[in-house]
């Protein structure tokens, strides 16, 4: 939709150069036979922004929660820097009797949780609300906030299947690829809140949880290249023009974002 707006705001920018020059087109050929050689000064850089406000990514989000499904992505025990404070996974489900001998408890317990491991699914889940806090994007001053809902699940040795869920406080940062002309943002985790999981599983969950929002969430594409850029052709002149963003400037307000876009006009062919 950009895309279309922006080739007809160049259209129309075009239609109007034309028109002027064929007013002066009697002034500008006596001065071009009077002197061939002419300077080309640089084009100036166009400005155009873009405006987004919280209503309308939240109702994004809204409907991405009532029309499809929460997104969900697997946890991987391998992401996280420190190791669970029990024995791993693998171990449980080897051999519960070395468990059973090594910790002092039940066998029966641990055949249980080792069989809860083997079937518990290792996942989190984007959830639109968890214990009052709502999924959503915040504008303030300067500043971009996102609490995240989630809840999941995880094996934990000797625990069996926890089930998790809590939310996360993150703060977004804009960042501008000039090359791939793609505007992207980064989800940077601030703090995690865990509701009801045991202290012995909190610290794995937590960093479970972070490394997913840090390696499967990021980076998110705001502006591809499909709609930071534009190809315009031009029949009468015999050819196109490129639209490429040289520069955005994100500008936070209250309420909304404003995307300060610098464009530069190159030749398509």
């Amino acid at each position: 939709m950009l895309t279309r707006s922006f080739k007809l705001m160049m259209v129309c920018a075009i239609a109007l150069i034309v028109f002027s020059w064929s007013l002066a087109a009697p002034a500008w050929a006596q001065d071009e036979r009077a002197s061939r050689s002419r300077q080309v000064s640089a084009a100036p850089a166009a400005e155009a922004t873009v405006t987004l406000n919280e209503q309308f990514l939240n109702l994004f989000l809204e409907t991405m929660f009532t029309r499809l499904r929460g997104p969900r992505f697997p946890l991987s025990l391998a992401s996280v820097e420190q190791p669970p404070p029990t024995e791993s996974i693998a171990a449980l489900q080897d051999s519960p009797r070395a468990a059973h001998l090594q910790h002092g408890l039940p066998l029966k317990s641990v055949e249980k949780s080792a069989a809860n491991v083997t079937q518990c699914a290792s996942v989190i889940v984007l959830e639109r609300e968890v214990g009052g806090v709502r999924t959503a994007v915040h504008f303030e001053n300067g500043r971009i906030s996102a609490p995240l809902a989630f809840s999941g699940s995880y094996a934990v040795a000797l625990l069996g299947c926890i089930n998790f869920q809590g939310w996360a406080e993150t703060t977004i940062k804009l960042d501008f690829d000039r090359s791939r002309q793609v505007l992207s943002a980064r989800v940077e985790v601030e703090d995690i809140h865990l509701n009801g999981v045991p202290g012995l599983a909190s610290g794995v969950i937590v960093g479970l949880v972070q490394n997913s929002i840090d390696g499967r969430i990021n980076p998110v594409e705001i502006l591809p290249a499909s709609q930071l850029s534009a190809r315009i052709p031009i029949a009468a002149a015999g050819g196109a023009l490129r639209l490429l963003a040289r520069e955005v400037r994100p500008e936070v307000v209250p309420g909304a974002l404003r995307l300060h876009i610098i464009y530069e006009f190159a030749s398509a062919d």
